[in-house]
Order: structure tokens, then sequence, then C-alpha cells
């Protein structure tokens, strides 16, 4: 990454946890605008954040994240570890984006899916302490499938003092 120009801030380096990546996932919403702008031509707006590292958790066929790392620079990790540390011993990223949304995965009890978004949050927290610091998560969608899961989340981003946010990819799409 080139160095900031005088007077502009260096961009913040985001790692992304995703289930899977595909053309209008919800990965795709969000992650796709750090490297192809807000309009996803390159001609919009381009954000202060650089996605530096993607973590899928899910390969289906018809997956763009693969080609998308090639094509824009960023590492692909088989790890959440290494998606957080890129590869070093330590946190190297100033945010993280998980994306627990699509993907196959098993139902509960009551029909709901449930994806992997206390798992993602775990192995972030686990860098984090291994780190001995924590940066802001973004969650998309609501924390978990189930309560006692976003409350563990909750509690986590409180015991180390980290921002937490959650919400939907709805106010980012097309217009």
């Amino acid at each position: 990454t080139a160095a900031p120009a005088a007077g502009k801030r260096p961009r913040k380096k985001i790692a992304a946890i995703v289930t899977h990546y595909t053309h209008n996932s919800h990965a795709d919403v969000f992650a796709s605008r750090m490297f192809q702008t807000h309009t996803l031509d390159g001609k919009g707006e381009r954000p202060d954040l650089e996605l530096v590292s993607l973590f899928m958790d899910q390969y289906p066929k018809d997956d763009v994240g693969q080609r998308l790392a090639r094509e824009n620079d960023f590492k692909l990790c088989s790890t959440i570890a290494e998606a957080l540390t890129l590869g070093r011993r330590d946190l190297a990223v100033d945010g993280v984006l998980l994306i627990g949304e699509h993907g196959l995965y098993p139902l509960s009890p009551t029909g709901q899916i449930m994806y992997p978004r206390r798992r993602f949050f775990e192995e972030t927290v686990a860098v984090f302490r291994k780190s001995g610091r924590s940066v802001p998560v973004f969650n998309d969608k609501h924390l978990a499938w189930n309560w006692a899961d976003a409350k563990w989340m909750y509690d986590a981003s409180r015991e180390l003092g980290f921002a937490m946010m959650a919400g939907s990819s709805i106010p980012i799409t097309w217009r």
C-alpha cells in the first residue's frame, strides 16, 4: 500500500471473514466497495478502508472471492487467524468485517439457518486475546441465531473493550 498523500489519513486495513463470496452476496455488497468504490464500478467514492485479507468458510461453484483476491491484491487466507494477522504473530488489521450470511449450514430446531457467526467471532476474539489488543468489529445482520451466542458475543466485546456493531447491508446497496 502506498503512503498517503500529505494531509490524507492512511486507509484502515480491514479483514473480511465471510461464509462465502458470490456475485451480489452480502460479502460482495460490503467488501467489494473497498476496492471497486461505492458504485462497484471504480468510478464512485472510495472509502478510507482497504480490504487486505479474506477468509471464506465455503467455496460454492459460483465463487468470485478467489478471483477478486487475485485481481485486487488482497490475501486469501485459509484461517480466520491468518486473515487477522496477515500470517504474522499478532493482529495486523484495523478492523474486522464478519459476514455470516449465505451458504450451506444446518437448521436449528426452530428452522433458523445456523450461520457460524459465533464461531467467526470466537476465532476473532482469540486473536485479540493472543495479541493483547483488539479492533472494531462489524457483524453483518444480527449477531447470532440464538440468544446465548449473541449474549456471549456482546459480553466478549465489553470484556475486551472493542467497538462492535451489527447491521444490514441494505443501506449500502444500489439506490
